[in-house]
């Protein structure tokens, strides 16, 4: 696997790459000035008004666009990634286009609930087909690491499910295939060497600073939420002070484990066979479908074809194709935990 990292709200292994190119420059400018006006926001009651709308928007519009640039710019080149053979037909030329071709029906469809309903299928026929096929490849290793991350999310996705946050089918879902795709997502990394997974590869100290640059980098998004009344005006019973800085895992582990590591694998292991000279449009296709998905599984409206998808999704799945999952899952524990803070502090 290839080893990511992450400059300028920079980590320790980046530290001597220069600070005055312009992606660092934006990126740097882009977090302050986006993090001062939200905190600034948050301050003035807009939760309660929802007033600066086109002024939040457009923030949060320019950072992704900054953080996805430096995204691109930093790490190694995708020319590095290894060509992958057809899954269908190896032989044949067009082989190369049936999964293409499937992928694009699929995301053709998605708007629809037949569409949805094959996006919550895929994941699970996949990873059981995954785990069929590469059986001989599993290792204890993933298999216990699964099972541990299923162990943690169990407590703050139950009280979610006691607290009609998510259902019980939701619930059970969680429970029961986080550790199988968890460990299928990590067969797919190691073959298309796309993200990288630091737990899997025993970088046990690089997980937990990758977990911090990946919430690091998020806090300007986490804030934009915030002020967009996130999670909802009904959530009042985050009233203990764990509950904000506990629940957020669930969503983060489990959802990035679903969504990204598995999901956005997949996709890029499908389409890779398909540009074996240009292995960028791969990643931005499978990238864009992944962020639109993910958005209208949540509800098949414009605001979350825009804003889930485009402004908050969109960079999570590139900052997993372009670091690694831990960075992917301190994003999107960042995304929820300062709305689930804020709704603490309306409690007191």
């Amino acid at each position: 696997m290839l080893n990511r990292t992450v400059g300028s709200i920079q980590s320790p292994s980046s530290r001597f790459q220069p600070w005055s190119t312009p992606h660092h420059l934006i990126l740097t400018i882009m977090w302050l000035m986006t993090t001062a006006v939200m905190v600034t926001m948050l301050g003035l009651g807009v939760r309660e008004t929802g007033r600066y709308g086109e002024v939040r928007y457009t923030l949060q519009a320019g950072y992704v666009a900054a953080l996805i640039w430096y995204l691109i710019r930093q790490g190694p080149s995708v020319s590095q990634l290894p060509e992958l053979r057809p899954i269908v037909f190896p032989r044949r030329r067009y082989g190369a286009w049936i999964p293409v071709l499937g992928i694009a029906l699929l995301a053709l469809t998605a708007i629809s609930t037949e569409g949805l309903a094959c996006f919550m299928t895929l994941p699970i026929v996949a990873t059981i087909w995954i785990l069929i096929a590469w059986r001989r490849q599993i290792r204890l290793r993933s298999v216990v690491q699964g099972l541990g991350l299923a162990l943690i999310i169990f407590f703050p996705a139950f009280t979610l499910a006691k607290n009609d946050s998510i259902s019980e089918i939701i619930f059970f879902f969680l429970l029961v295939f986080v550790a199988p795709m968890y460990i299928a997502g990590g067969l797919l990394v190691d073959r298309t060497n796309l993200g990288d997974v630091q737990l899997l590869a025993k970088r046990y100290r690089k997980v937990l600073g990758s977990f911090i640059w990946g919430c690091l980098l998020f806090v300007p998004l986490g804030l934009t939420n915030a002020a967009d009344v996130s999670p909802g005006e009904t959530i009042t019973w985050v009233n203990e002070l764990w509950m904000p800085f506990v629940l957020p895992l669930s969503s983060g582990i489990a959802e990035e484990t679903w969504f990204r590591l598995l999901l956005l694998s997949l996709f890029y292991y499908l389409l890779r066979p398909a540009f074996p000279r240009h292995p960028a449009v791969p990643i931005i296709i499978a990238v864009l479908i992944n962020a639109i998905t993910f958005g209208l599984l949540h509800e098949r409206t414009m605001y979350e074809f825009l804003v889930t998808g485009l402004l908050y999704s969109l960079p999570m799945a590139a900052v997993f194709a372009r670091r690694d999952w831990e960075h992917a899952v301190g994003a999107h524990y960042m995304i929820n935990m300062i709305p689930s803070f804020m709704v603490y502090l309306e409690t007191l």
